[in-house]
């Protein structure tokens, strides 16, 4: 019964979106990129639609994790004039869906604007960058600031910047409309930068139409699907059961046993990998244990906690093999550039593995308790020497997570055979993130930073910098949930951003990775998932991992897969994938991290 209702809404879903547009198949590709109904397609709301960050305004460059290059969408080539300054040439060939040219004097605009309000492109550039300034009509400079120096976030501020029209956003000030609320939902009237625009919504689609004489025509060809429509499904099953017919091309879903659509149900549907784990990782997973609470503060029972994770079966059995157990080191490494970053020898002694991963040991957990002193009473509970019960403590996740629920259970009976009292609690997720943010919980699994161009460095300052942390019992999103404070690692921290070398970044990330062996603040466990399922039922030539033009492939992804879509194409209608996809030595427009920090290490005072 669940399953025809499933078909019905979609149906429904689909006829309601056709009684007021007629979308050839054909030209269509059909996404799942989010369940949100539209909001606004304005950069500056607080909650903008999907689509807009992603099809409708581009940036200067767009970074790629898995190959660590850059693709420069509105700039033509950057000059670094000293490792504080640098000047970004934007194309000249480069205009707004209206037929104004896309200038300096926007990017410059965005900035200031994104000050003047407190969100939006950019936002908070200004403890990073010292001004942003249009040499030229063309040309935009930006300087790091002296007095926090992070070639990171200046580097990623300058290049990462999506700019608004300055012309249509500074008349909105001069008649004194709150841009936060503008909805800029009128497809005539829309100004954007990138290849696709509003062509219909309503609450059960969102679609958007190519824009045939887009400026980028003649640098990058036009994206294949002339049109993007995606439907809002009242939940996962339904939006799956639509991807198994073939009513949807490009999906971001948790499949239970996705395998299963191909190995049994012979679809023609793929994910990145054919095998375990399917899926590209995304961030780093965590079991984030609260260091101020009695018990949990000592380093001892959280590196006894981190033996005692059942990692391989948590994920097969609760995660279907999607994931992967994350290294101690906080460190992505199944990203190849990021494995020098990793401390492999101290790992490897540290556990005793091959590749330094921590292996679920309950033996060895109970050692290290039992050799710090902690015993455990009739209740099978230990008591630390200075007599501080080892629970009873909670460890949660919102209600409805199934599968990180089912991890939670798993962890919370491990922990129990070694000896801490814990029990599991799946509240609300307005009460999870508001204990979370207010460090008042015991442990729960969550989030941290995805692997970006400033990764090792955006997970340990996510986990471990103090400075992000406010007092317990007062909200701060920003991270360092579990309260860990070190002086040192901040030092550290500090000195990674404002070094340009390579060795010297890899001598303080192995100084950071001796101090969480140490410590243990938390405990990385698993890579997240980037969710991308595609059909190739009408289109083809999808990334994978035998395809690798692109790793951002998922349609939700908040930054980065509009260049899918030049890449795929009809299965009707065979194309290559754009040369352009190439790194630049090899006469393609993609440039390699290392080749802008040559650039920059050549000023370098």
């Amino acid at each position: 019964m669940r399953k025809w209702l499933s078909v019905i809404l979609f149906l429904a879903s689909i006829v309601t979106a056709f009684s007021q547009v007629q979308l050839p198949r054909n030209e269509t590709l059909y996404t799942v990129g989010s369940f949100a109904v539209a909001t606004a397609w304005n950069l500056y709301s607080p909650q903008p639609t999907w689509g807009t960050n992603q099809f409708l305004y581009v940036p200067l460059y767009l970074y790629e994790p898995g190959r660590d290059i850059w693709f420069p969408i509105l700039a033509e080539g950057y000059q670094f004039l000293s490792d504080r300054i640098v000047r970004i040439k934007i194309r000249d060939q480069a205009f707004w869906s209206d037929g104004v040219p896309i200038t300096a004097w926007d990017v410059e605009y965005t900035f200031n604007l994104t000050k003047k309000l407190g969100i939006g492109p950019g936002a908070g550039w200004e403890d990073y960058v010292e001004y942003v300034k249009a040499v030229d009509a063309k040309t935009v400079e930006f300087k790091a600031r002296e007095d926090n120096l992070n070639y990171f976030q200046f580097l990623s501020y300058a290049f990462m910047i999506r700019p608004v029209p300055k012309h249509v956003y500074s008349k909105l000030e001069e008649k004194g409309i709150n841009i936060r609320d503008w909805v800029n939902d009128d497809p005539k009237s829309q100004v954007v930068s990138g290849p696709y625009r509003l062509f219909h919504y309503d609450p059960s689609i969102i679609v958007y139409e190519r824009i045939e004489n887009w400026w980028g025509k003649d640098v990058f060809g036009l994206p294949r699907p002339k049109y993007l429509a995606n439907p809002i499904f009242k939940d996962n099953p339904a939006a799956s059961l639509a991807l198994e017919q073939g009513n949807i091309d490009w999906a971001g879903l948790f499949i239970p046993s996705v395998w299963e659509l191909w190995e049994k149900k012979k679809l023609p549907i793929g994910t990145w990998y054919r095998k375990e784990p399917y899926y590209l990782p995304d961030g780093v997973g965590f079991l984030y244990i609260n260091n101020t609470k009695p018990g949990l503060k000592d380093p001892v029972v959280r590196k006894a906690m981190a033996y005692a994770i059942p990692y391989s079966e948590m994920l097969r059995k609760a995660y279907f093999g999607y994931g992967s157990q994350a290294h101690p080191s906080m460190v992505i490494d199944l990203f190849e550039p990021n494995k020098q970053y990793i401390n492999y020898d101290l790992w490897k002694k540290a556990f005793g593995t091959a590749d330094g991963r921590i292996p679920t040991d309950l033996a060895k957990a109970n050692k290290i308790l039992d050799e710090a002193g902690f015993k455990k009473g009739r209740d099978g509970i230990r008591v630390a020497p200075d007599g501080t019960r080892l629970g009873p403590y909670t460890i949660s996740v919102p209600y409805g997570w199934t599968d990180w629920m089912m991890m939670c259970e798993m962890i919370a009976k491990n922990l129990r055979e070694i000896g801490i009292d814990v029990v599991t609690e799946f509240p609300d997720f307005s009460v999870w993130w508001d204990r979370m943010i207010k460090g008042t919980f015991d442990m729960l699994i969550c989030w941290s930073a995805w692997s970006g161009f400033d990764h090792p460095f955006n997970v340990y300052r996510w986990v471990m910098d103090y400075r992000l942390t406010g007092p317990v019992g007062e909200p701060y999103p920003a991270g360092n949930w579990q309260r860990y404070k070190n002086e040192e690692v901040t030092k550290l921290l500090d000195k990674a951003v404002s070094t340009l070398s390579i060795e010297k970044m890899k001598e303080v990330y192995f100084k950071i990775q001796e101090i969480i062996y140490k410590d243990f603040p938390s405990i990385p466990i698993f890579y997240g998932t980037v969710w991308y399922e595609y059909s190739e039922k009408y289109w083809t030539n999808w990334p994978s991992e035998k395809n690798p033009y692109w790793y951002r492939c998922s349609p939700g992804d908040g930054e980065g897969p509009l260049p899918v879509l030049f890449g795929i194409c009809l299965k009707a209608d065979p194309k290559p994938v754009p040369s352009w996809f190439e790194t630049v030595d090899k006469g393609g427009y993609m440039v390699p991290t290392s080749k802008i920090m040559e650039a920059l290490q050549k000023v370098t005072k």
